[in-house]
């Protein structure tokens, strides 16, 4: 809403004749512009007397104020785009330097007086700016209407302006809007990159420091996972076709590493696991007589003979290591 005022707020036609009534001094914060029959008006200001105030021949006396006084305009004025204008609203203090210009041109509000100009000015600055940038298109007004060139009848000082966007409400609304879910996006990104722990520390930071929903779901994955591969071995296994010795056996050996990834593949287990149980092996023949002379197999092999052993003479008797005869017995010698 704009705020004026009426510089010029008594207005007098006068009496050749004013010997009852004579013109007095001007109060503070105003002056009197006398219209004289001949020649220019005359300005009486605040102390000073009125010349011949009784029979000065006047024909009309305005009461002009001079005290700097607050204005405001509200102005309407296009953004970049025309389809969406601004509302300006421009205030600033207006002082009256030339009262004999005011009173002649019969200014009585001095903000529809003043709005002219200042439209000009303000669509100027306001036509670079787009709807949403009303802070910025406000303080480029004020900028330029502080530094623009004085008028001569009156001095404007001390320029302020706001401005609002006219039926942009839609706008706004999806702008505040895509910049909520923007910000949210932003804090989310080093959660979405990260790791378990930084999931982990959000659920923690929702849930008051509870991290069972995390633990829940991962429990929940590593179970669908599970099954999903039971179900693809079963059917795998389970299926007409043949399948190959090696690929069957790489199946299972899958199968184990898998669902049993601690568990140790046979023949990992070492020599020294293998010495073990060969002669644990072994003991136990030999404790159940499996080498004694009679329990051998009827085909098997005779015990081979040293390769340094003498051979056995006709009589199947092996000559004596001492003398190399053979000997009936040990008298004989």
């Amino acid at each position: 809403m704009s705020q004026t005022y009426d510089p010029v707020p008594e207005t007098a036609e006068l009496r050749r004749l004013r010997l009852g009534a004579p013109l007095r001094a001007p109060a503070m914060g105003t002056v009197l512009v006398l219209e004289q029959a001949v020649g220019d008006p005359l300005v009486v200001h605040h102390g000073e007397r009125v010349p011949d105030p009784r029979i000065g021949n006047y024909r009309r006396m305005h009461q002009v104020v001079t005290t700097n006084r607050a204005v405001s305009i509200v102005l309407e004025a296009p953004s970049a785009d025309p389809a969406f204008p601004f509302r300006i609203t421009v205030r600033f203090g207006c002082q009256v330097v030339d009262p004999v210009a005011i009173a002649r041109d019969g200014v009585h509000d001095m903000a529809s007086a003043l709005r002219p100009s200042l439209l000009g000015i303000v669509q100027e600055v306001t036509a670079k700016y787009d709807v949403l940038q009303g802070n910025a298109a406000a303080a480029a007004i004020a900028e330029r209407l502080n530094g623009a060139y004085p008028l001569s009848a009156v001095r404007l000082s001390s320029f302020s302006a706001s401005a609002e966007a006219i039926d942009a409400a839609e706008i706004v609304t999806t702008t505040r809007d895509l910049r909520v879910e923007d910000i949210r996006r932003t804090a989310m990104r080093p959660i979405a990159t990260g790791g378990r722990e930084e999931m982990l520390a959000h659920i923690m930071a929702k849930t008051g420091g509870d991290p069972t929903p995390l633990l829940d779901r991962e429990r929940a994955d590593r179970e669908a996972v599970t099954k999903a591969r039971l179900d693809a071995l079963r059917v795998l296994m389970n299926s007409a076709e043949k399948v190959e010795d090696f690929n069957l056996s790489g199946i299972r050996q899958g199968a184990i590493d898998t669902f049993f990834p601690d568990a140790k593949p046979l023949g990992t287990a070492g020599t020294g696991a293998i010495r073990e149980r060969l002669e644990r092996k072994t003991k136990g023949e030999l404790g159940n007589g499996s080498v004694v002379e009679g329990n051998t197999p009827p085909h098997a092999e005779p015990p081979a003979q040293p390769a340094n052993s003498a051979p056995a003479d006709g009589n199947g008797r092996r000559p004596s290591r001492v003398r190399g005869i053979a000997t009936d017995s040990p008298g004989n010698e």
